[in-house]
């Protein structure tokens, strides 16, 4: 029923319908020949950071909206800012948000490579726009952040008052753009004043921090689990409208899977759309009646506020019956798509593990996915596995041994793989910390999927190894086969 109403919405949108091809943009109407840009302020984020999203939009050789589906390729260019793509889901097309902590014009340059309809251009000035410069949210329970704009060169004062009217002074800043205010209480109004020293003096509104995430043992962690993921996008496999919960209980049922990792966020996008919502709530809450926990997993692309909270948001999320997540797991990768394309650069992945572990308290359960030191040959400067430990209360390195060879691996070169990703990892952790291992069920890069065997082997080797559990990646691409082997080989 959820597939056939999307469908049915894309055909109102635009005609014919959407006819798949393997290498071209899929459309919703004509080809387009020629595309323009929208744009407008997003406002002023406790990064301190002024915000801007630019839309691409399409047309046809009659001039006429067309919509690209999928297979469009856009690249994306702001220089002096930091500009992010987002995700085509969060607003129907291309996108891309634009953040800076100076005042005066931006200008941003889109190029389609796919298809090849050459560039358009959109400017603003931040000096033009009406918003807020000044503002104070609460990130979770534990901590608020205030932000002003632009970046201040001088001196800058917080003054912060609780309900009885009590002053503190909570920083006094030589510069920047923004501050943590982490000495607050769950559940208490808080009203900040920013003092600097080229600008008038503002008292912002109230700011109510959030309750506490009810507190979670790592034990939630534990034994074998799986990834789950979808998308909104009902041309894909995944689309969530194809989801059957009640097969999805039973196949982790018949699996003995302790817990599975949902995916809830890209970046800022919150995959927890209005029509994912019941679905996902009718799987989280299956998946408890059984004994299985489900721990939000989120992708996170920068440091930034909204970034953060949506992975707060995961720690805190229930059902609509009540069912909560029993934790967050953040999936702390580099490279371009994830936080490694962040301005902080490495920096940002402890960063983060931090001012999460900060926002929700010591009592909820973080899980930190980490890349696997071993297989991806890395040295301890190479990723900052100390950093991250500090913060998580799990490690949980993506230890994808055929994805990661050259060759095929036997049971047994899988028991050797595990051992020392395991052993390398406890050593760059730098303290004692449980560990999950990641391992593979998807037929991922040229070696194809484990055998049976493998995944035996894996679990065993994990288990005499002392690792809290182990989590595979993923559900979708996991065949029958190794289902099967799952339901033998139990924790």
């Amino acid at each position: 029923m959820m597939r056939a109403l999307a469908l049915a919405a894309l055909v109102a949108q635009a005609s014919p319908l959407p006819s798949p091809t393997p290498t071209g943009p899929i459309y919703a109407g004509n080809p387009a020949v020629r595309f323009t840009l929208e744009s407008h302020p997003l406002g002023v984020s406790p990064d301190g950071a002024a915000r801007w999203l630019v839309e691409a939009r399409f047309f046809d050789a009659n001039g006429m909206p067309t919509r690209i589906l999928a297979n469009s390729d856009i690249g994306w260019s702001a220089p002096g800012a930091y500009v992010q793509w987002q995700t085509r889901m969060r607003y129907g097309t291309p996108a891309a948000i634009v953040s800076t902590t100076r005042d005066g014009p931006l200008r941003i340059e889109a190029r389609a490579h796919v298809p090849a309809i050459g560039s358009a251009v959109a400017s603003t000035d931040t000096r033009a726009w009406p918003a807020a410069r000044v503002v104070a949210r609460a990130l979770g329970p534990h901590l608020v952040q205030v932000g002003w704009f632009p970046r201040e060169r001088g001196a800058i004062r917080i003054v912060r008052l609780d309900g009885r009217g009590v002053r503190t002074v909570v920083a006094t800043l030589a510069g920047g753009s923004t501050f943590r205010d982490a000495s607050v209480r769950p559940g208490v109004h808080y009203r900040y004043v920013v003092e600097r020293a080229h600008e008038p003096r503002v008292a912002l509104a109230p700011v109510l921090t959030p309750p506490d995430p009810p507190p979670s043992s790592i034990a939630n962690a534990s034994g074998v689990g799986m990834w789950l993921f979808f998308t909104n996008d009902p041309l894909d496999d995944i689309y969530v409208g194809k989801l059957d919960p009640r097969a999805i209980v039973a196949q982790a049922v018949r699996a003995h899977l302790h817990y599975i990792e949902l995916r809830t966020a890209y970046g800022g996008f919150w995959e927890i759309t209005p029509t994912a919502k019941p679905i996902v709530d009718a799987i989280v809450d299956g998946l408890a009646e059984h004994g299985i926990r489900t721990i939000g997993w989120t992708v996170p692309r920068d440091l930034s506020f909204e970034d953060l909270r949506q992975s707060v948001r995961t720690a805190t999320y229930r059902t609509a019956r009540g069912t909560p997540l029993v934790g967050v797991a953040v999936d702390l990768e580099r490279g371009p798509e994830f936080m490694g394309g962040a301005p902080e650069g490495l920096g940002a992945l402890a960063s983060y593990a931090r001012v999460l572990r900060g926002a929700l308290g010591p009592a909820a359960l973080v899980v930190a996915t980490v890349e696997d030191p071993y297989l991806e040959h890395l040295k301890a400067d190479d990723y900052p596995y100390a950093a991250i430990a500090r913060s998580a209360s799990v490690l949980q390195p993506m230890s994808y041994w055929r994805m990661m060879r050259r060759t095929p691996t036997s049971p047994e070169q899988v028991r050797t793989l595990l051992r020392a990703s395991y052993e390398k990892l406890r050593y760059f952790a730098g303290r004692p910390i449980p560990i999950s291992m990641g391992g593979q069920t998807v037929a991922a890069g040229r070696n194809g999927a484990p055998s049976p065997a493998e995944i035996a082997a894996s679990i065993a080797t994990s288990r005499s190894l002392g690792a809290l559990g182990i989590c595979y990646f993923d559900w979708d691409g996991t065949g029958p086969e190794l289902w099967r082997a799952l339901e033998r080989d139990q924790w």
